[in-house]
């Protein structure tokens, strides 16, 4: 159990990490943390510009972890399962990061690895047209949107987009994506 929240609290300020939460998501918690994230990043006098692109991405991320995570809670006043992950939003060498982490079947790990790397390998034209013939394809199988989360989230970023992950058993990672804005 964690015993110590000063500490929690020091290596928060010490890590510039601004919002965090750990838990189940619905559209209600993704709302009522974009409201907060947005107030916080005003309070601080960030541009609107910066506010907007760090609210996309954040959406991006809790959507994907909503979507597919594969730690689900069910919970019917919210209409359904529930993905759990960790969201949190920071800032480091001069930039404010977006990181969202969540259990993902091992088999989704690969496709999720490849389209990330051939994203890495683009620019903001070839970014920019790869998202346009997208949006007039179908929905890649087994997507539930329309599989322009990633995309958007790189048009958005101002570094490659940063994955990782641990392996926790034969079935199941825990992945972590980074975006910076």
């Amino acid at each position: 159990m964690l015993t110590d929240l000063y500490e929690l609290y020091k290596q928060m300020l010490n890590e510039k990490i601004i919002f965090c939460f750990s838990g189940p998501v619905s559209q209600h918690v993704v709302e009522g943390i974009g409201a907060t994230l947005k107030l916080k990043m005003e309070i601080d006098d960030n541009d609107i510009n910066t506010i907007q692109r760090v609210f996309s991405i954040f959406v991006e991320q809790m959507q994907n972890l909503m979507n597919y995570s594969a730690e689900r809670v069910s919970q019917e006043r919210e209409g359904g399962d529930l993905g759990i992950g960790l969201f949190v939003v920071g800032f480091k060498d001069g930039h404010f990061y977006v990181r969202c982490g969540n259990k993902i079947k091992n088999d989704k790990l690969s496709v999720i690895r490849a389209q990330v790397d051939e994203l890495r390998t683009l620019n903001a034209d070839e970014l920019k047209t790869l998202y346009r013939r997208r949006r007039k394809e179908p929905s890649p199988e087994g997507s539930k949107g329309g599989g322009l989360g990633f995309i958007e989230m790189a048009r958005k970023a101002s570094q490659p987009i940063e994955i990782d992950y641990t392996t926790v058993d034969e079935t199941i990672s825990f992945l972590s994506v980074t975006v910076y804005i």
